[in-house]
């Protein structure tokens, strides 16, 4: 008796069609993109429809078994993106229901949509050799199910094992970690977590590695991870999580290629608090050897962290924290780090942290370089002696060396040293961009600028270094247009008003820079604004206006630290050279930082033909 035995490849259910063998979902026709894990969700469930798979069935077909993905971020997003392709709800599901504690159950009814053979009919005699009749149903019922369920054991099993290798990933971005430890105030700790590891995977010279500053702007999004991918022109996406309870830590971490969405490695972690910053080199060692095979001996050295106590390193964070404030955080951040350094004298971070944070007092605190320098200078120098390998130290110390000893060759070193051992150090390649630029060679300065920028993306403050680079190189009108993209990404910030106005009086818009320099005076009330509004209008033959804003620096810089370089260029622009040297020479005593731009100021053009000038360009270090 012949017999024709047949199992279906492709399955039903409401307006959609699944074909398990090509991997694709249709509505009504038309192929709903669905990534790869929450497609075997879907064939896994279909094939048991009513019954309940449960949560490790899943967790053993999604990840191999010497991995594990925290069930929040991993198979809880793998069903989400399930559902939103379907159109489904938690809440009230027509196709996929969640059975708590347990998994997950398909509800809806499911039929063939097509049919394929399985094998030629045979006539062999039910007491023959082949067996009886109904023992050939039996094996044809099983080759059925294997049939049906190879798919899901060869993309599970087979292409984690030995099947192709991972794709390439040449350009990365670690995501911000999201805070599984139940209490916001905790949101410095796990930031932290996430900023510790883009610094230690921007050591891998082969990837390039997005900026922190790039990537928290995507902290708490619901964006599509491809569409961030796209945005950040990035390849690998890291994702992960962060639980912190009583005195210990539980990361969890996956890499993701972006373009398929699939999981290339995945793992987690738990440690207790005071090896938080070995865990952090833990965990950058395997998603780099991921990434790019085995590292070398020197890589995994350095990137084996320093044991900290958890209290020292909570104090770093908060640190941290306080200086993202700007300039009022400042002082506060400077404290942490100091009580950080209390607890445990050879914590080398904290040192570099404190470095950066007087660093920044020249933009916001209004101090004389005489006040901050030395103790940035003494703090990068702490922190190079316990650690060597501090990329940020080096470029503290670089900044020190130029812009207040006035030591430019020691100084491009430090900078090139910093980059050497970490070469995705966005600011470090910003701060490289600015000396070169200082000193003389506009055309290095912008090709840094351009590969600070591609580190970090979407960070104003790269835009705007790029706009300083091309000003610095005579390019003034694609200067311009890279401050009117920044503004447009962040009109409130001060500092580009302030540096577009500039442009656009070195133009003869002279009038336009003025509103611009009024602008960023009404968003910040900086005496470096307001001396360039001074030199404008007394390059608008403003007299009475610019003397009157000269008088009122004059006046200020008895309370508080006013640059004495941006009053020589008002006294210059009004043709009272005589101050203006003896103003740039009070800069010269007081270190003062402004006179690393001597000659690409061009508010000090005028004066460059004379010998004090001549001099004092040879005394700062640039007549080389």
């Amino acid at each position: 008796m012949e017999s024709s035995e047949t199992f279906s490849r492709s399955v039903r259910f409401g307006v959609f069609d699944v074909d398990l063998q090509s991997e694709e979902l249709r509505k009504h026709g038309r192929k709903v993109r669905l990534p790869h894990q929450s497609f075997l969700v879907l064939a896994t469930l279909l094939n048991r429809p009513g019954e309940i798979v449960t949560r490790d069935e899943l967790r053993r077909l999604l990840w191999a078994g010497d991995t594990f993905v925290d069930f929040d971020m991993g198979l809880s997003s793998t069903v989400s993106k399930l559902r939103d392709a379907l159109g489904d709800s938690a809440d009230n599901p027509r196709f996929i229901e969640t059975v708590p504690r347990r998994g997950y159950r398909f509800i809806a009814p499911t039929q063939p949509s097509s049919t394929t053979a399985l094998a030629p009919p045979t006539t062999t005699d039910s007491r023959g050799a082949g067996g009886s009749s109904r023992g050939r149903r039996v094996l044809l019922l099983v080759i059925g199910v294997g049939l049906l369920s190879l798919p899901l054991w060869m993309l599970v099993n087979w292409r984690r094992t030995v099947g192709p290798a991972a794709p390439s990933i040449r350009s990365l971005a670690i995501l911000p970690l999201d805070n599984f430890t139940g209490d916001p105030t905790q949101d410095y700790f796990v930031d932290g977590m996430t900023e510790a590891l883009i610094t230690e995977l921007a050591q891998i010279e082969t990837i390039r590695v997005i900026s922190r500053s790039s990537v928290m702007r995507f902290k708490g999004t619901k964006e599509p991870l491809q569409a961030i991918a796209s945005k950040l022109e990035v390849e690998g996406v890291v994702q992960g999580t962060v639980a912190r309870s009583g005195r210990r830590v539980r990361v969890t971490a996956q890499l993701i290629d972006a373009a398929s969405d699939r999981v290339l490695w995945a793992n987690s972690y738990e440690r207790d608090v005071d090896d938080v910053i070995a865990l952090q080199g833990e965990i950058t060692r395997a998603i780099a050897t991921a990434i790019v095979g085995k590292l070398e001996p020197l890589q995994q050295a350095r990137l084996t962290g320093q044991r900290v106590s958890a209290e020292a390193n909570d104090l770093y964070l908060k640190g941290a924290r306080a200086a993202a404030r700007g300039a009022v955080g400042m002082k506060e951040a400077i404290a942490f780090e100091e009580r950080a350094i209390a607890l445990q004298p050879d914590f080398a971070r904290a040192y570099a942290a404190m470095s950066l944070w007087y660093l920044q007092f020249a933009f916001g605190d209004f101090s004389s370089p005489e006040e901050y320098m030395p103790k940035a200078e003494a703090a990068a120098r702490k922190a190079l002696e316990l650690d060597e390998t501090l990329s940020e130290a080096h470029t503290d110390l670089g900044l020190v060396l130029y812009r207040y000893h006035w030591d430019w060759p020691s100084a491009e070193r430090e900078f090139r040293r910093s980059l050497q051992l970490s070469p995705n150090y966005a600011n470090g390649r910003r701060v490289l961009a600015v000396f070169l630029s200082d000193s003389g060679r506009p055309t290095e300065g912008v090709a840094e600028a351009r590969r600070a920028r591609e580190i970090d993306p979407l960070t104003v403050n790269m835009t705007e270094n790029l706009a300083g680079a091309l000003d610095a190189a005579g390019r003034l009108d694609d200067a311009i247009a890279e401050f009117l993209h920044a503004l447009q990404q962040s009109p409130a910030t001060a500092r580009l008003h302030a540096e577009l106005g500039d442009l656009l009086v070195a133009k003869g818009r002279v009038q336009d820079g003025i509103g611009e320099l009024e602008a960023a005076l009404r968003l910040q009330n900086h005496p470096n604004f307001r001396s360039d509004l001074g030199y404008a209008h007394a390059v608008a033959g403003n007299t009475r206006k610019a003397r009157e804003i000269a008088d009122e620096l004059e006046a200020s810089s008895r309370q508080k630290y006013v640059s004495p370089v941006g009053l020589a260029a008002i006294h210059e622009a009004l043709g009272e050279r005589e101050t203006a040297i003896a103003l740039l020479e009070r800069a010269f005593q007081l270190h003062d930082f402004e006179l690393t731009r001597l000659m690409v100021d061009r508010r000090l053009a005028t004066l460059r033909s004379d010998p004090r000038f001549q001099d004092l360009v040879r005394r700062v270090g640039l007549a080389r």
